[in-house]
């Protein structure tokens, strides 16, 4: 979508808007699949240096939309310890974005994305809610997947699925968290200048796709069984770990 200074064609700029809508829809049911979808999606056309500062500017923005009642039905106690983890993290994680190479850094992702997945789709359930310092590695986690590459979601979405909170409390709770995560981002990057105009534009033209998307998909989520939820999420994070594992792969052969 960025090509130096210059707005992308035509083609490519439709491409990017269906990909971050598809997000967004996701982001509007789950409360937390835009990182997750956006960043694989437009890595494919894209560096995850360009594609890594337009996501988290559009979850910035998105995360606006429901965080009234997020913040009324969410676990706070959970969020702080996740934040505090996230926020010492994150800086290390957006280091080593401009410092390693994107293969083994998508290779890597996968495989731990992969093995939340598996077990979680095993049934593993914690009996009760850690609290404390039982939180942190998961937080710490998450601000590393956030800074390495746009995506905190997936140790922290493992966290509330296997936690005994109910759906729309852990939905809530990962409204709120993510939008914390989006400034950790953001600041740090802002700090590296690996901000810029072009691609602070390429998050301008894409967020009413993305506001529409979230609108949506929060509609079909309160029309939708609560059972549901749980199989949309272990299959966001299955389609997660794939799409970036595939795009690793596909630079490995190129």
């Amino acid at each position: 979508m960025i090509a130096g200074a210059a707005l992308p064609p035509a083609a490519l700029l439709g491409t990017g808007f269906a990909m971050v809508f598809l997000a967004g829809l996701i982001r509007g049911f789950t409360g937390f699949g835009f990182s997750i979808a956006a960043v694989p999606l437009l890595s494919l056309v894209m560096p995850p240096a360009e594609a890594v500062p337009i996501v988290l500017l559009l979850q910035l923005c998105v995360s606006l939309n429901g965080l009234g009642e997020a913040t009324r039905l969410c676990d706070w106690g959970s969020i702080r310890m996740l934040a505090l983890g996230a926020a010492v993290a994150t800086p290390v994680g957006i280091w080593g974005l401009a410092q390693l190479p994107a293969t083994p850094v998508r290779l890597v992702i996968a495989a731990i994305v992969l093995a939340a997945v598996l077990l979680l789709g095993r049934g593993l359930r914690l009996a009760a809610l850690p609290r404390g310092a039982g939180v942190l590695p998961f937080g710490m986690l998450s601000g590393l997947f956030n800074g390495l590459a746009g995506m905190p979601g997936p140790p922290v979405i493992a966290f509330y699925l296997a936690s005994p909170l109910g759906t729309g409390a852990a939905r809530a709770s990962m409204i709120v968290f993510f939008l914390a995560t989006s400034v950790f981002g953001l600041v740090p990057l802002a700090l590296l200048r690996m901000l810029s105009w072009p691609i602070a534009l390429a998050a301008l033209l894409g967020f009413p796709a993305v506001w529409f998307g979230s609108w949506l998909g929060a509609l079909l989520y309160r029309r939708s069984p609560e059972g549901h939820y749980r199989v949309v999420a272990l299959t966001l994070l299955t389609v997660t770990a794939l799409l970036a594992a595939t795009r690793a792969l596909l630079d490995l052969v190129a």
